[in-house]
């Protein structure tokens, strides 16, 4: 049965990769290669406020991911008129580095407190914002249009990142810029996306109500004017321990959200800033190498209630900055020019060398803690051997393998541990430690 079911997933597998021209696109969760669901932030439009975007983009080009999250703080006049040509020379940079954007509106909770106060805005204020950003930036808009630019743009618009952490903006007030962002981008193109900017308050006190921000959209998610929910999930030694069980993981906050709001409706799964702290008791490079190989494929292994895979993209804060601006305890360069990756950035690179152009058929974080993704030349099976991640701890992992399997190799944080002849039947790796995270690549 479970050689019958890798044979079935994988001959599933295939028939996606000969669709993906046409099924393919940042937006959906099926069919996606791993490059177009990773990616990092911020490619910025501003003054220099974060890590310089062009070592961003140099960092995403070496490492093959195919996204970043593209921010502006002027994307409109104090009387909320749109200018959106203020992402004219961020789209520019993020095309040339074979970068796909997506588009964030800021808008800062802060705002509110300024004098004159600068509100959030009106329903028909986020609507024409949403008619202006979509026209323009989508795949063959008017930016794309005036530089001869075919098929490349944003399909995934998003807005007001955190809004939870200051609490200031009325609930209403966000639910109806939401709601104006969404039918005005739809008003352009239906099949566009729209995502509520990222939440914090389930990873930073376990508030599934998000501040009450969660249950003020849940109407926008359950009506599919939403596509999903973007969570940041920031693991602590001390306040988000995933060495403690799957309660602190990406999967738990994002079921935990729903229940909260009450969804019927099953909806994606978004991160666009995840990472391992370098703080208290975990300072260690081995540590954080390994940690950091867990949440990544926490955070890419999410599912719906379906049972079927549900993210979309997960993205690492950050990969362009050496400490210089955030400090130490989640920059994931060792230098910005060149671009030099840390500990966890070169886990990310590996995982896209290793997997890039594979996609993720099956996961199932609530019980073996496995993941299953295929490829043209080789699948790869994922293994959370930690307490509470897996109901099958132990120091031995068998894999069943599809006839066509010649070779088997097993993979760490640290890169590859072992390789093996294989004909097909399964293959059992022995000796392995608990509280890792493995994988097994296996190929024709």
């Amino acid at each position: 049965m479970r050689l019958a079911r890798a044979r079935f997933m994988t001959a599933l597998a295939a028939l996606w990769l000969l669709l993906l021209p046409l099924a393919a696109g940042p937006g959906r969760a099926e069919g996606l290669t791993l490059r177009y669901q990773m990616g990092g932030g911020n490619i910025v439009t501003h003054l220099p406020v974060s890590a310089p975007t062009s070592t961003l983009l140099e960092a995403l080009q070496r490492m093959g991911a195919r996204l970043g999250r593209m921010n502006s703080y002027g994307w409109r006049t104090d009387a909320r008129v749109p200018t959106m040509k203020d992402f004219d020379k961020a789209m520019m940079e993020a095309y040339r580095h074979g970068v796909t954007p997506v588009i964030l509106l800021e808008y800062e909770g802060s705002y509110q407190t300024l004098d004159p106060p600068q509100p959030i805005g009106s329903y028909e204020d986020w609507f024409r914002a949403g008619v202006e950003v979509a026209r323009r930036f989508r795949p063959n808009g008017d930016w794309g249009q005036e530089h001869g630019i075919k098929d490349f743009g944003a399909t995934i618009f998003t807005a007001t990142n955190e809004p939870d952490v200051q609490n200031t903006i009325p609930k209403k007030a966000y639910h109806d810029s939401l709601a104006g962002l969404a039918d005005g981008v739809h008003s352009i193109d239906p099949s566009l996306k729209v995502v509520p900017g990222g939440f914090a308050a389930c990873n930073i006190d376990g508030d599934a109500t998000l501040r009450g921000y969660g249950p003020a959209i849940a109407d926008l998610l359950e009506s599919g004017k939403l596509d999903g929910i973007d969570l940041h999930t920031y693991y602590n030694s001390k306040w988000f321990p995933l060495t403690e069980g799957r309660y602190f993981s990406a999967q738990s906050c994002f079921d935990r959200v729903k229940q909260a709001m009450g969804l019927t409706r099953d909806i994606r799964f978004y991160s666009t800033e995840y990472n391992i702290s370098r703080s208290f008791a975990w300072q260690e490079d081995e540590m954080l190498g390994t940690l950091f190989f867990t949440a990544l494929w926490d955070n890419l292994g999410v599912v719906g209630v379906d049972g079927k895979p549900a993210t979309v993209f997960a993205f690492p804060w950050t990969l362009a900055d050496n400490g210089r601006f955030g400090g130490p305890a989640y920059a994931m360069a060792e230098s910005e020019s060149p671009w030099l990756p840390d500990v966890r950035a070169k886990v990310m690179q590996r995982v896209l060398s290793v997997a890039g152009d594979m996609v993720i058929v099956e996961s199932d974080p609530l019980k073996s803690g496995t993941l299953h993704l295929s490829g043209k030349e080789a699948d790869l099976f994922v293994w959370h051997n930690r307490r509470d991640w897996t109901d099958r701890l132990g120091s031995t992992w068998t894999v069943a393998l599809p006839d066509w399997a010649r070779q088997a190799e097993l993979w760490g944080w640290d890169g590859l541990r072992e390789t093996r002849p294989v004909s097909g039947g399964s293959v059992t790796f022995e000796n392995l430690a608990e509280d890792e995270t493995y994988m097994v690549r296996v190929a024709r």
